[in-house]
């Protein structure tokens, strides 16, 4: 029998088994060793963000491969050979393959108009039922992106992976259409403020300054994260208790950039309030990647003269495209012996306490929370 966490209504997350099978002719099965929980999972719980139930929850995984069907296609994304054991880590993003955006943007599979996502909208009702990190065995669908990990990156490094595409692609939307040689977008000594020091902001800090970026300056109000971002490449921490008004957090970002602001603020909060002071935090000219907004919390009163004013850019931020699990690993692999990778995941707790992953990550108890079923 496999044990999964499985949510059957609002607030409620029950402990189920199901029966174990032989994958079918195209599929997989993998044993998911972490599953970390994500921004959004205690959302779903809640109720705040609708998805399918009965669900088994989880979509930050990596994993040992158990077997596969005869029509499964064994090779990673790189057409590297697979064999039973193997550690991968998962691109949870199935897309459709035949929509607008997968035919003439299949660079942004994130947009697809028919996306599954495992743990997100793949439910339980029908065999093999289990689609989700938050179990000791999960089906993999044909479609699915693997990738083998580097001999430096642990699987509990790989769970990480998932975050680390958030945050590397925030950064990339910062990119376009930049010129690093003008001092537009993020390049070297580009600075860069980060709103909210969750493990995405983090990550995407540590990601920046990975890049050349710097100063790097990070928000939050939670001494735990505060801390933390400190071993993660930031210049600076401010602390909402301590710098409590934004007149003063702006004239401590401005004071670190020549009087000037931001050339790069990440939003990864998810609050109206923080987005209308990543306005404030920019220079004139400069980039805001809006990222914290991955379920409606609500609206703001917002001049558009203000963005005209500043001649910003602000741009948009929807998740990853599965290649950018790639840039993760990479990114994992390079900088293992700088970043302490899994000391960022604080709080561990077994398949039957999934329940207790998300209240902690929800109260924000830890940095992050991760469901582990065998190290």
């Amino acid at each position: 029998m496999i044990r999964a966490a499985v949510l059957t209504a609002p607030g409620t997350l029950e402990l189920r088994s199901f029966p174990e099978s032989a994958p079918p002719r195209d599929g997989a099965l993998l044993r998911p060793t972490h599953c970390g929980v994500c921004g959004t999972d205690p959302h779903m719980y809640s109720g705040h963000l609708e998805v399918p139930m009965p669900l088994v929850m989880g979509h930050e995984f990596a994993g040992v491969l158990e077997g596969w069907g005869p029509d499964f296609p064994a090779r990673d994304v790189y057409g590297r050979d697979l064999r039973p054991g193997e550690a991968v880590a998962v691109g949870t993003t199935l897309a459709c393959g035949t929509c607008y955006y997968c035919r003439f943007v299949p660079q942004r599979q994130n947009l697809c108009q028919a996306v599954d996502i495992y743990g997100i909208t793949l439910g339980a009702d029908h065999a093999p039922h289990v689609r989700g990190g938050y179990s000791d065995l999960l089906y993999l669908l044909p479609q699915t992106w693997l990738f083998k990990l580097p001999a430096n990156v642990s699987l509990k490094m790989a769970a990480l992976a998932d975050p680390i595409a958030c945050g590397t692609r925030a950064l990339e939307r910062a990119f376009a259409p930049g010129m690093p040689w003008a001092g537009e977008g993020v390049g070297l000594g580009a600075s860069v403020v980060v709103q909210g020091l969750g493990p995405i902001g983090i990550l995407t800090g540590a990601a920046a300054r990975a890049m050349g970026a710097g100063p790097i300056i990070g928000i939050d109000r939670i001494p735990l994260r505060l801390e933390m971002a400190k071993r993660f490449g930031f210049d600076e921490v401010l602390s909402l208790e301590e710098v409590r008004e934004v007149e003063d957090r702006v004239r401590a970002v401005r004071s670190m950039t020549h009087g000037l602001g931001a050339d790069v603020v990440v939003e990864v909060v998810g609050l109206p309030v923080a987005f209308a002071e990543s306005l404030r935090l920019v220079r004139k000219g400069g980039r805001v990647v809006e990222f914290g907004h991955f379920t409606d919390n609500g609206t703001m009163a917002l001049n558009p003269q203000d963005i005209v004013n500043l001649d910003v850019d602000v741009l948009g931020s929807y998740a990853y495209p599965n290649a950018q699990i790639g840039t993760s690993l990479a990114f994992l692999s390079r900088y293992a012996d700088r970043y302490p990778f899994e000391d960022l995941v604080t709080h561990t707790f077994g398949v039957e306490d999934a329940e207790k992953a998300i209240q902690a990550s929800r109260d924000k108890v830890c940095v992050k929370a991760m469901v582990v079923s065998g190290d």
